[in-house]
């Protein structure tokens, strides 16, 4: 990038002082969440996305203390939903208003440097790593090397305008980075999209003017500076460098880009820490532990790599964070697995290739399908209704038929969160065929988006294509009733 965005490579030390708590005081307007969580550092260190639960009153009243020494970032959720970003100094007092309308949320921030608050949420107007995905996304169709620079250019540029027009003493050079990191990241990931889009579907390679300008990205801000993992992008910042080191090494030739399936998680694991710098590694693997199980995936892969994560780091600082999150994956992974009372799997589901001929292997019978990976986390969060989803099927002679889209390798995951959740009914895991079959009657494509609920009439017609969810249960009634 030709623009000051390189150098503005200052000393983030200046800005750590004694820690202190903050206050976020808030107000939630509208229908209140299950759930409110927000980010906060740890150890000092940030991306990780750790979730603390703030308490919400009936009222929809709620207060977060946290404690940091520097000027920090603090993400808040309502439920899945990212519900603003606080530039938090130590000792700083917030008020949050955040306001649900019909699914949707909205905030004001208002507080201590209230003019910063303001300019940021512009510069940030939603969450912080789907925006730079999005820019990474749109820049990756861009064709002229030079307009994919000017395009970034012109956006930071903006951004440190606006922030340097309100930036009161002791924020400037921590949000200078923080903006750095950004583009330089999502740079990073479009052109990693660029290949990646090669590799996949074919098509000219990507011109060399764009392999020179992501080197070019990782010559200028370097990869060993220990203040990265005081940075909200630090995580995926560190990710962008791995994908560069490995295209690099193979001459930018995706034919040559490969994941050895049989490298055991030690193996795999010094594979990647090749290329991120000593002083970055424990905290890149840590925060990758708890990507693993972001929002509650249950995963055998995730387990053999954090037994790992400890075996190479037995003292770690993040240990005590981590092992919190990775306990219900310990504990799901001891289960048996055994099909839970009045559950049982489709009869040679493996041999099903259509949805026509799942739906034939249930003759006169009226259906519930729900489509489900063990991945979605939306899809399990619909689990907690199942109860009254049971209730209301038997009521009205309806058979639940779950069909699981996960790939071959999630076999085992599959088989225990069945168990796990205590998921009645019948049973299948789609193979290729199905799961093409699946999608295309989604949306006529291979593109699918779950979980999915499907009503089907007793004479095998598909009766409500995009049904009610578990959650919606009155709305789920009502189209039941109409069957």
């Amino acid at each position: 990038m030709k623009s000051k965005l390189f150098l503005l490579l200052f000393c983030l030390t200046a800005f750590s002082v004694m820690a202190k708590p903050i206050i976020i005081k808030g107000k939630i307007n509208g229908k209140l969440p299950e759930t409110l969580r927000y980010t906060a550092p740890v150890n000092g260190a940030s991306g990780f996305d750790i979730y603390y639960t703030a308490k919400v009153d009936a009222k929809g009243n709620f207060k977060i203390i946290a404690d940091i020494d520097e000027v920090s970032f603090i993400d808040i959720f309502y439920n899945y939903l990212w519900a603003g970003n606080i530039v938090a100094a130590p000792g700083g007092q917030y008020t949050v208003t955040i306001t649900e309308n019909e699914g949707k949320v909205n905030n004001a921030i208002t507080g201590t440097d209230d003019a910063l608050q303001k300019r940021y949420a512009g510069v940030l107007p939603f969450y912080r790593i789907t925006l730079m995905y999005n820019l990474a996304q749109e820049a990756a169709k861009i064709e002229s090397p030079a307009e994919f620079e000017a395009f970034f250019d012109s956006k930071y540029n903006a951004d440190i305008s606006a922030i340097n027009a309100a930036s009161p003493p002791g924020y400037l050079q921590p949000l200078l980075y923080e903006r750095q990191y950004f583009y330089t990241t999502a740079m990073s990931l479009a052109i990693f999209s660029k290949h990646s889009h090669v590799k996949y579907n074919g098509g000219a390679p990507v011109a060399e003017a764009f392999n020179i300008l992501w080197k070019g990205l990782y010559d200028k801000v370097t990869p060993d500076k220990e203040y990265i993992n005081k940075l909200p992008v630090g995580y995926w910042y560190l990710m962008g460098y791995e994908y560069f080191k490995t295209y690099e090494e193979a001459g930018f030739d995706v034919t040559k880009i490969a994941e050895d399936t049989k490298l055991s998680r030690e193996e795999i694991r010094k594979k990647h820490l090749r290329y991120i710098p000593a002083q970055n590694a424990e905290y890149y693997l840590a925060v990758t532990q708890h990507q693993n199980v972001y929002e509650g995936q249950m995963e055998k892969y995730a387990l053999e790599s954090y037994l790992d994560f400890k075996k190479a780091y037995p003292n770690s600082s993040y240990t005590k964070y981590l092992d919190t999150e990775m306990a219900p994956l310990v504990a799901f992974f001891a289960q048996s697995g055994n099909l839970p009372q009045g559950a049982a799997y489709v009869d040679n589901y493996a041999n099903i290739n259509s949805l026509e001929e799942l739906i034939k292997k249930f003759p006169g019978k009226k259906l519930y399908i729900d489509v489900w990976a063990t991945w979605c986390g939306p899809c399990r969060d619909e689990f907690k209704y199942k109860d009254a989803l049971y209730k209301l099927l038997a009521a009205n002679d309806i058979t639940v038929v779950y069909i699981s889209i996960d790939q071959d390798a999630r076999d085992e995951g599959w088989k225990k969160m069945i168990s796990h959740y205590g998921l009645q009914g019948h049973h299948i895991r789609a193979n290729k065929a199905l799961d093409s079959s699946v999608s295309h009657h989604f949306s006529g494509t291979e593109s699918i988006s779950i979980p999915w609920y499907i009503l089907i009439g007793s004479k095998g017609e598909i009766a409500v294509k995009y049904a009610a969810p578990p959650s919606e249960m009155d709305k789920l009634e009502k189209e039941i009733s109409k069957l």
